[in-house]
């Protein structure tokens, strides 16, 4: 699936933009302050709901504006049919459609239109909170099985009933169903993350970094207990203390992914470029993934890639994204700044033009 058409309205600095892109690689240049960012933006809000920047879509509206829209029209490859989605912000609440059908949830959306959005914070994805990473397996996850929203949707309400039971000082048989629960929906859940993990890293050991970071290139996937103990085990043993607490200490939403090569832990032994290339490694074994289940190529959302990266580290990064990508954007403030994508899309699109237009 891909973008053939983008019309937003008041957002941020664009009072409307109609952009359609290429099939396959776009370049999006434009001065600093420009707009070229929140032309993807606008390309995420369409896919997501919100923004990669921020999850509050009412501060992406304009100056001045009641609101904002996002319009775009999307075609699967080939001959295949399009679908047109739209997304309103007004007056605090946001509606979402689907061919003109009312969406419930941005989730139900973002299941629909994988995508990949790498910005000059994606090393900071290997080093801050384990909740992202984790967020990030769910997400794939979404496209590829949709059971497994089911299963996470279960795992979370029996989460809450068990911690609700803990906080109100019950014994531990009160809380016998919804523990039972977390087990099976956990055990389920933790299944399929580590089959996706192994499947990501195989695709890590295959990329050009594993020459540079040794055969042993990839995740560890700590699934949030003792795989020793068990989960049911480890949650009856850590009761009391959970209890104490007010909340449940153990199970897969504590789970994290450690990133390791040549035989130790390295996430934070990277420099910024190590880190972002490393990330896009990882996103791209994550597209083959999405693909290999669901025979959809995810779009990518690549903003400034210069940043942090020279020219060598910049080819390869182009050379792994145009490799998996359905669609790819790019932004750079000239053509020159990215002359592998430059020499490979047949137009550009510049930001300038557009304001030009809205002023004169």
């Amino acid at each position: 699936m891909y973008f053939e058409r983008l019309i937003v309205n008041h957002l941020r600095c664009f009072d409307r933009l109609d952009y359609v892109p290429g099939e396959h690689l776009n370049l999006i240049c434009g001065a600093n302050g420009s707009g070229k960012t929140t032309v993807l933006e606008g390309l995420a809000i369409a896919c997501l709901g919100r923004s990669f920047l921020t999850s509050n879509i009412g501060e992406l509206v304009r100056t001045g504006a009641a609101g904002l829209s996002v319009q775009a029209l999307l075609r699967e490859g080939g001959e295949g049919g399009r679908n047109r989605v739209t997304v309103r912000k007004a007056r605090g609440e946001t509606t979402i459609e689907w061919d003109g059908q009312p969406v419930a949830a941005a989730s139900m959306l973002a299941q629909r239109i994988p995508v990949l959005a790498v910005n000059s914070k994606a090393a900071d994805l290997l080093t801050e909170n384990p909740s992202n990473r984790r967020a990030l397996l769910d997400r794939t996850m979404f496209h590829v099985e949709p059971s497994y929203v089911e299963s996470w949707k279960a795992y979370r309400q029996a989460l809450r009933q068990r911690n609700e039971v803990l906080r109100c000082g019950g014994a531990s048989r009160d809380a016998a169903y919804w523990t039972q629960s977390l087990v099976e929906s956990g055990s389920a859940i933790d299944a399929r993350r580590q089959a996706m993990v192994a499947a990501i890293n195989t695709g890590l050991q295959q990329s050009p970094l594993a020459t540079e970071f040794g055969d042993d290139f990839g995740f560890a996937y700590q699934p949030g207990w003792n795989r020793e103990t068990g989960f049911a085990e480890q949650l009856a043993a850590t009761w009391e203390r959970d209890a104490a607490l007010g909340y449940t200490t153990v199970g897969i939403h504590r789970a994290d992914l450690a990133l390791r090569g040549r035989g130790r832990a390295i996430s934070k032994r990277l420099s910024r470029g190590q880190g972002k290339i490393t990330v896009i490694a990882l996103f791209c074994a994550l597209a083959d993934f999405i693909a290999g289940h669901t025979g959809k190529r995810p779009v990518f959302l690549v903003d400034d890639l210069h940043a942090e990266l020279d020219d060598n580290m910049c080819r390869r990064a182009v050379d792994m994204i145009v490799a998996v990508a359905g669609q790819g954007m790019f932004t750079a403030i000239r053509p020159s700044d990215l002359p592998d994508v430059a020499n490979r899309t047949p137009s550009v699109f510049h930001v300038e033009h557009v304001a030009d237009a809205v002023s004169s």
